[in-house]
């Protein structure tokens, strides 16, 4: 059932926008991904639905080029990267995709400060924290520290429409940032949702923060960093089983050119259990991951 995009559609707010779950008031990261999800799909109850979704994103974006969080909050969010990528992806609204892509390299996360920046340069066995102060990403709210997630959701949205945006500035901020989270790369490979080590503990990977980072870092395939960090998320998923981690982990592989039958399988099944306990955000990339959605998130 879920590969029709019937689950979907029901759960569609009757603003045209899409809430975390059914009833849930709308917000721009589940809109914009289960517009992509059902703007793929030759299907005319999907197609319909996802009109609605771009009208509902078309209608929020502010005048400097974001998208808020919901439109219950007026500050600009990350989430602009999603509703880039889902304005892109589907060859609607160039203007305002290129508009939000603008706003993303004008954003620029809190540093940590002088002092980080010279213990990293002068006696980084000492940082209570591992990481380069001095590298640049983008931050899950204004006048925070950069973070891997949000960092990754701006890099796909960039290398998408970085055709439109001619000069160096996106491709020095692409290098940055792609060097910031190679930066925050647990040791043997993948990605905690926050640092590697913090108090001289080494801090574990997550399996679908792994399989963003990777996507986002996908045109980078062959570097040891990855083909490890691929590792990694083949072992985790040996004991991981949640709807988001198994769709993200698709898209990953499939984005790799490997081989994602049994995820396939374990996806379908895992709906099939439990319907992601009605998360829509699961549910979207479930969907783009069964129909070949990977190709959104391409370089």
């Amino acid at each position: 059932m879920i590969r029709s995009g019937e689950p979907l559609v029901a759960s569609q707010n009757p603003d045209g926008g899409w809430g975390p779950q059914v009833g849930r008031a709308s917000t721009t990261e589940t809109t914009a991904l289960a517009t992509l999800a059902l703007g793929r799909m030759d299907v005319p109850d999907a197609r319909a639905s996802a009109a609605h979704g771009l009208r509902w994103l078309a209608d929020r974006q502010r005048d400097d080029g974001s998208w808020p969080v919901s439109a219950r909050v007026a500050e600009s969010s990350w989430a602009t990267a999603l509703a880039v990528l889902a304005l892109d992806g589907l060859r609607r609204e160039p203007d305002a995709a290129v508009r939000g892509a603008r706003w993303l390299l004008r954003r620029t996360p809190r540093t940590l400060g002088l002092a980080l920046s010279l213990l990293h340069h002068l006696a980084p066995d000492t940082m209570k924290v591992r990481l380069d102060p001095d590298l640049k990403g983008w931050a899950w709210t204004a006048d925070a520290a950069s973070f891997v997630e949000p960092t990754c959701y701006a890099l796909l949205a960039l290398k998408r429409v970085r055709r439109h945006l001619p000069g160096t500035a996106v491709a020095q901020r692409i290098d940055e940032a792609e060097r910031m989270v190679y930066d925050r790369m647990c040791r043997d490979g993948g990605w905690n949702y926050g640092n590697s080590t913090v108090l001289e503990a080494e801090l574990w990977p997550y399996a679908d923060v792994t399989a963003l980072a990777l996507l986002a870092l996908a045109d980078h395939r062959r570097r040891e960093a990855n083909e490890r960090s691929l590792r990694v998320l083949r072992a985790l998923l040996d004991r991981v089983d949640s709807g988001l981690a198994l769709a993200w982990a698709m898209l990953c592989l499939a984005a790799y050119d490997q081989d994602v039958a049994l995820l396939r399988e374990r996806l379908v099944a895992r709906y099939a259990g439990t319907a992601f306990v009605g998360e829509t955000k699961a549910v979207a990339l479930a969907l783009l991951a069964l129909g070949g959605g990977m190709e959104v998130f391409r370089a």
